[in-house]
């Protein structure tokens, strides 16, 4: 074992992730949810997610590529070297990793590079350019987001942004001792939404809400249930965000339609149908990007 500072190396694991036009080394610690940090070979910056963790996520990086590197390699203080190309990391991207919305901010980043503009997409414009469309859904899904955080309180596991080999995405994977639930957000301000037993309108115009967030769920249980080696519960939800009204005009609807302000309030509440082991197992396979793509 290697240990850097009193710090057990094997308490950390350390893999290279290149997609989506980044290079990056993550750190994370055994049994964590999300990663402590990274180094980005780009930028060449260290990310993490906690100051006051920074030092630590540093010197694991230091180490790693001291002792992966043929001869030993001299790391710069504060900021580790970029090596030669790292062996592949033994499991796929850990989509723990992900923050809500990531999968909108690179398409925002694809449509205008100017950080600048990106910002003014984001907070001040009135127009309905497709970047400011993207960016209205992106602070959807970070409303959502942080309300399905705090269901990690209890036990439950949360994945933002899960990509398919499609290009479709989840916007947010929920799994917890009531199943697992696909979460599709939509930001309607000021909007009437209602549903009925099969339709989602707003302000009375149909959408194709509650057809796509079916056949999202029923994918995404065939390959869970697949992979997990147990029929996993899967339940679509529709979750929206600033609506002045949300009216549920029938019971009988497969798809969940929540307010996305109290999201996990809704979902917390429901019966279990899942054990705690069930719940690890499945967030185990969900987590892997591998599990996506096949």
């Amino acid at each position: 074992m290697v240990a850097v500072s009193g710090v057990g190396m094997d308490e950390f694991t350390v893999g290279r992730w290149r997609r989506h036009g980044h290079d990056r080394l993550y750190v994370n610690q055994r049994g964590a949810d999300r990663a402590l940090g990274w180094y980005d070979f780009r930028t060449g910056e260290t990310v993490v997610g906690d100051e006051s963790r920074r030092a630590l996520v540093e010197r694991v990086l230091a180490a790693h590529l001291e002792t992966a590197a043929p001869g030993g390699m001299e790391p710069v203080p504060g900021r580790p070297a970029a090596p030669p190309a790292a062996p592949p990391a033994p499991t796929g991207f850990d989509l723990a990793q992900n923050a809500p919305g990531d999968s909108i901010r690179r398409k925002i980043g694809e449509l205008e590079p100017s950080r600048i503009k990106r910002r003014l997409a984001y907070w001040l414009s009135t127009e309905q350019t497709q970047a400011h469309t993207w960016a209205v859904g992106l602070r959807g899904e970070r409303v959502v987001g942080r309300r399905l955080d705090r269901l990690r309180r209890d036990g439950w596991k949360v994945l933002h942004s899960v990509q398919f080999s499609s290009g479709t995405d989840i916007d947010h994977l929920v799994i917890g001792p009531p199943g697992v639930f696909t979460v599709n957000t939509k930001h309607h301000r000021g909007a009437a939404v209602w549903q009925g037993d099969q339709a989602i309108t707003v302000n009375r115009a149909p959408t194709r809400y509650a057809p796509v967030s079916r056949s999202e769920s029923a994918k995404v249980a065939r390959v869970l249930s697949a992979r997990s080696g147990f029929p996993v519960p899967v339940q679509p939800v529709v979750a929206v965000v600033g609506a002045a009204s949300i009216t549920i005009g029938s019971t009988l609807s497969p798809v969940l339609l929540l307010d996305g302000a109290h999201v996990d309030r809704h979902l917390s509440g429901r019966l279990p149908r899942l054990r705690s082991d069930q719940v690890d197992q499945v967030f185990a396979v969900a987590r892997d990007s591998r599990t996506w793509h096949s």
